[in-house]
């Protein structure tokens, strides 16, 4: 991995219809990806590509120099959820930049675009801690699960 100053990262100019972090998008559709990977890589700052800029022989080095580009779904989400990244070492300088310019351009309806609760919901099933009113601590503490 290039380091961040060597980044050259960019965003897609507007939110893909089937952006699967559109309110319209197939519920349950991630491609390739898990519900749980792409929640991970958006709280662990992960650079994201698009959907439709994926490839077999795609590598984090084309994202990094900008030939494949970060989704703009990935990081209007993260806003609306409250998340600002800039804390990971490798890559979120440079997300954060990405983030303030999508914020800056403001070209998107935020009611459209799920954000990270909404994006589980979508695409997974329903947490039971959840459905119960409880926290996740509560619900494996009342199934005996020990940490």
């Amino acid at each position: 991995m290039t380091s961040y100053s060597d980044m050259n990262l960019t965003v897609c100019k507007k939110i893909c219809t089937e952006c699967p972090f559109s309110k319209s998008s197939l519920r349950g559709w991630l491609g390739s990806h898990s519900l749980e990977g792409v929640l991970a890589a958006q709280e662990g700052e992960k650079l994201f590509s698009c959907h439709l800029q994926r490839n077999d022989g795609m590598t984090n080095d084309d994202i990094e120099c900008g030939e494949v580009k970060i989704c703009r779904g990935f990081l209007v989400s993260a806003s609306k959820s409250d998340i600002t990244f800039g804390q990971n070492p490798e890559t979120g300088k440079e997300l954060g930049k990405l983030q303030a310019l999508v914020a800056s351009e403001a070209k998107e309806d935020k009611g459209t675009i799920l954000s990270r609760q909404e994006f589980e919901d979508h695409h997974g099933q329903p947490r039971l801690s959840r459905l119960l009113n409880i926290t996740q601590d509560e619900l494996d503490r009342r199934l005996g699960h020990r940490r």
